[in-house]
């Protein structure tokens, strides 16, 4: 059923490009509709706290494949991404006619080569997604932020808010059954995963945008809140 979605989102892009050009716009709000539709049929509930804003950047943690889909499926939105995103079967295509922005985090000039990008998607009022970390983790705790792609909000003294994600499962361990980081393999780790009985994501939106004027006080400042912002949504949960 899962592949069926995502074929399906897929084909949907594929038949939109066929009577006229997918503008990002457009990729962003099919990816929106076919993941909600996507984790319904993995059985996944996405549990939300606060709104996202309507436009700017928004920082948050990173934890798995399944990032994408739950900030997708909240609202149309555009991403920062590491490169190997574009090669991975189909959901590469999708993330590229969505507009996401493609990152090589082994080349150190590559943050400064996309920043023009970043600029032009927000400028256009893009709602785009950055997981400063650089890499996925098992959510036990928040990387480093990496400042470096916070220097375009700067200069263009964007908003930026943030935002925090977890996961639990009812017969699991989501620091290795539900995130995916390290060396894991994806096709096994896929597998294993829809065979859990329960997949609860759990995703908060801060209500308000902050304005830096030092990306590297900006990186230690939102790493700081999105990591209490992740103690908190431990207590209530």
């Amino acid at each position: 059923m899962a592949c069926m979605c995502v074929a399906s989102c897929f084909l949907a892009c594929l038949a939109k490009m066929s009577i006229g050009k997918l503008t990002p716009e457009e990729g962003a709000r099919l990816l929106h509709l076919w993941s909600a539709r996507l984790l319904r049929s993995i059985g996944a509930r996405l549990n939300t706290s606060g709104d996202p804003p309507a436009h700017g950047l928004i920082v948050s943690n990173h934890l798995s494949y399944l990032d994408i889909f739950a900030f997708s499926a909240v609202a149309p939105c555009a991403f920062v991404s590491k490169e190997e995103i574009r090669s991975w079967p189909v959901i590469g295509r999708i993330a590229s006619l969505a507009g996401c922005v493609f990152i090589d985090r082994a080349t150190r000039s590559q943050a400064h080569l996309v920043q023009p990008q970043m600029k032009t998607a927000l400028a256009n009022g893009s709602r785009l997604i950055l997981f400063p970390e650089g890499t996925s983790s098992d959510g036990r705790s928040v990387l480093p932020f990496h400042s470096s792609l916070l220097e375009p909000v700067v200069a263009m003294q964007v908003p930026v808010a943030i935002a925090h994600i977890s996961y639990s499962l009812s017969d699991g361990d989501p620091a290795t059954e539900a995130c995916y980081w390290g060396e894991m393999k994806m096709l096994p780790h896929v597998i294993r995963l829809l065979s859990k009985k329960r997949l609860e994501i759990n995703l908060r939106f801060a209500n308000r945008g902050q304005i830096f004027s030092n990306r590297k006080e900006a990186a230690r400042e939102l790493r700081e809140q999105i990591l209490e912002m992740g103690q908190a949504s431990s207590i209530s949960l």
